[in-house]
């Protein structure tokens, strides 16, 4: 279960509980905007091109937000993970339409929760490795460790439960982890005078 609010992650309990009140108080559905407004921006934006564009989408999550909380069946789990969810989606409904999308094969994979992960990297070689990856693999790294979402979240993002995510998460890590392996040069062997056997080099 998630903590406190860390300053990335609101607190589910303080949510749930703002997302009830919503429901019928503008005010609380308020203080759930301002806090996620500058998430559901961030991602959106790094996905299309245009400023203008990512604001559009930003406001239709929120004006699909704000009609989901008052609908009766809305169901009160994570609204965080359910606005990333529809902003996906209507990235999706905007590439459909013929407009680009930016391509995060390139991606640093260094997010707030991934500053360690991307700083015992070479930029370049991971930048390379990224685009010898698939592109689902690029999606849930970039979910996780680009965008910081939470496991939660992401698998919202993707339709998956969470243990689905976490092991999507495993493969493509192991599938990042190998092709970085191609990317780094064979360490050279030298041969030893009396045996005439290859010896890594120190």
């Amino acid at each position: 279960m998630d903590g406190p609010n860390n300053g990335s992650r609101m607190d589910r309990d303080r949510e749930r509980t703002l997302v009830d009140r919503a429901r019928s108080d503008a005010a609380a559905f308020g203080e759930l905007y301002d806090f996620y407004l500058p998430r559901i921006f961030g991602f959106v934006q790094r996905r299309v091109r245009e400023r203008s564009v990512a604001e559009d989408l930003t406001a239709t999550t929120f004006q699909r937000g704000l009609e989901a909380i008052r609908s009766r069946d809305f169901r009160n789990d994570a609204f965080g993970g359910w606005l990333y969810r529809v902003a996906a989606n209507s990235v999706v409904d905007h590439v459909r339409h013929g407009r680009r999308l930016v391509d995060l094969s390139g991606t640093d994979v260094d997010g707030g929760g991934g500053d360690a992960f991307a700083a015992a990297l070479d930029r370049d070689e991971l930048r390379r490795a990224m685009s010898g990856i698939s592109a689902s693999h690029r999606q849930v790294l970039a979910l996780r460790f680009y965008d910081d979402l939470s496991a939660e979240e992401a698998a919202a993002v993707l339709g998956c439960s969470r243990a689905t995510f976490a092991v999507k998460l495993h493969r493509a890590l192991a599938a990042l982890s190998g092709a970085m392996r191609l990317e780094r040069p064979p360490r050279p062997s030298v041969v030893t005078a009396d045996a005439r056997e290859p010896i890594d080099a120190v």
